[in-house]
C-alpha cells in the first residue's frame, strides 16, 4: 500500500493512501457506463423530436443538438466535472478517490485540462488504457503520464485520516476521569490535532520514521509542560495528554 503525506497550514502531517491502478480503472469504466447511458438518452431526445425548435431544416437542428448534447460532453466530461466537484468524477466518487495536486492542494482547471489532454496518450494511443495502467502501476506516486505533466496524484478519500476539532472532542470521555497533566491547557487545538494525527499515523504505519517523530513529539510535549523527564511509555503519555486536554477544555 503506497501512501503520500501532505502538511497542512497548521503543520499537521496527514497521510493518504494513493489510489491503485485497479481503483482508477474501475472508476474510468463506471464513467464510461454513465456516459453511454447519457448518450442513449440524448440520442433518443434528438431523434424523437423532443426539442421543438424553429430550425430551417431538421438536418441543421439534429447536427447542432448532436454536437451540443453528445460530442461536447464526450470531449469535456472529465475536466469539467472534476473541476466543479474538486477532482471527483462520478466514477471516482463511487470508488472513493479524488484528484489533487501533488502538494495536497485542490487542483485547478489547468491541471484538469492537462490530465485530459494527455488521456490521448495514456488511454487511446496507449492500447486503450494499457499504458496508463503500466505507468501508474510503476511510478512512485502512482501517476499516469497526464498526472506527471499536471503534477497531480489520485488519492483515496474514504477512511481518510483528515481530522478536525470535532474529532478531538469526540474522544471517549469518562465523568470519573481525573486529569494527570493539568498543564495541558497551555496547548492549542492545533497542538492536539498534531498529537492525535501522530498517534494514528504510528498505529496505521508503524515504521521507524513515524515512531521517531512520536518520540520527539512526546519529549517536546513533556518539556513544554515542565516535566523533569518524559514518561517511559511515550505513546500512552501522548494519549493521556490528549484525553486530559479534552476533559479540561470542554
Amino acid at each position: 500500500m503506497k501512501t503520500i503525506s501532505f502538511t497542512t497550514s497548521q503543520f499537521v502531517t496527514i497521510d493518504y493512501e494513493l489510489a491503485s491502478p485497479v481503483y482508477r480503472a474501475v472508476a474510468a469504466f463506471l464513467d464510461l457506463i454513465f456516459l453511454c447511458i447519457y448518450f442513449l438518452l440524448a440520442s433518443y431526445f434528438i431523434h424523437q423530436n423532443l426539442f421543438d425548435l424553429d430550425w430551417n431544416s431538421r438536418m441543421n437542428r439534429d447536427s447542432f443538438l448532436t454536437a451540443f448534447l453528445i460530442r461536447l460532453p464526450w470531449l469535456l466530461y472529465s475536466p469539467v466535472i472534476e473541476y466543479f466537484t474538486n477532482g471527483r468524477s462520478l466514477g471516482k466518487l463511487i470508488m472513493g478517490i479524488r484528484v489533487v495536486k501533488s502538494n495536497g492542494e485542490t487542483a485547478g482547471l489547468r491541471e484538469y485540462f492537462t490530465r485530459w489532454i494527455f488521456r490521448i496518450v495514456d488511454i487511446w494511443v496507449g492500447g486503450f488504457g494499457f499504458l496508463a495502467l503500466l505507468v501508474s502501476g510503476t511510478t512512485e506516486k502512482r501517476q499516469r503520464i497526464g498526472d506527471i505533466m499536471a503534477d497531480t496524484v489520485v488519492i483515496k478519500v474514504k477512511d481518510t485520516q483528515l481530522y478536525g476539532l470535532k474529532d478531538v472532542l469526540s474522544i471517549k470521555n469518562s465523568d470519573t476521569h481525573i486529569p494527570t497533566y493539568p498543564h495541558v491547557i497551555r496547548f492549542s487545538d492545533e497542538d492536539m490535532l498534531l498529537i492525535k494525527n501522530t498517534i494514528l499515523r504510528v498505529q496505521r504505519y508503524p515504521n521507524q520514521a513515524n515512531k521517531d517523530f512520536a518520540i520527539e513529539l512526546a519529549n517536546e510535549t513533556a518539556r513544554l509542560m515542565g516535566l523533569s523527564e518524559t514518561p517511559q511509555k511515550r505513546m500512552e503519555f501522548l494519549k493521556t495528554v490528549l484525553q486530559d486536554y479534552v476533559v479540561l477544555t470542554r
